[in-house]
């Protein structure tokens, strides 16, 4: 089962340092935009690129900080609480998103809060998916034989 909640109004997300970001809700198109921004970003520095498909891998090192930035630009909106070097409130702009966003802890912070509607529902699927001894909760199992004391390839890997 799959609750459908996600946000689709601008929200606010509460960061360190009294930050407040005004963001769009993330849907499927702009994480995408935000990821192929992000990866020809890395390109040009001459960093790798995570595959597409490790959804994780883009949170670690330098794909975090460039999803961050991709990612700001992308959603944000308006801010509280960002302030340019002579104390005047920061206009949000794309450089202006880049230099927060190289702060770890609000990239940190950001990406955790913006991807959080997202991982909640992918926990929520993660219930009635198939479990360690191949069957599922709506299926019985089909290996005749078959046990928990069977040591399956990731057993054997973590030995």
């Amino acid at each position: 089962m799959i609750r459908l909640d996600l946000p689709r109004e601008p929200h606010w997300l509460d960061l360190p340092h009294g930050v407040r970001l005004y963001v769009r809700p993330l849907d499927t198109a702009t994480d995408a935009a935000a990821r192929a921004a992000a990866a020809a970003d890395l390109r040009e520095r001459g960093q790798d690129v995570p595959p597409a498909a490790a959804k994780y891998s883009w949170r670690l090192g330098q794909a975090k900080a460039a999803l961050a930035r991709a990612l700001g630009q992308l959603t944000i909106l308006d801010w509280q609480s960002v302030l340019l070097a002579d104390g005047a409130p920061a206009p949000v702009t794309g450089e202006t998103v880049a230099l927060l966003m190289a702060i770890p802890d609000i990239a940190t912070a950001f990406l955790r809060q913006i991807y959080a509607p997202l991982d909640r529902l992918a926990a929520e699927g993660e219930g009635c998916g198939a479990v360690r001894s191949g069957t599922s909760p709506a299926a019985p199992g089909i290996a005749v034989g078959a046990g928990a004391a069977d040591a399956t390839a990731a057993d054997v890997a973590h030995t």
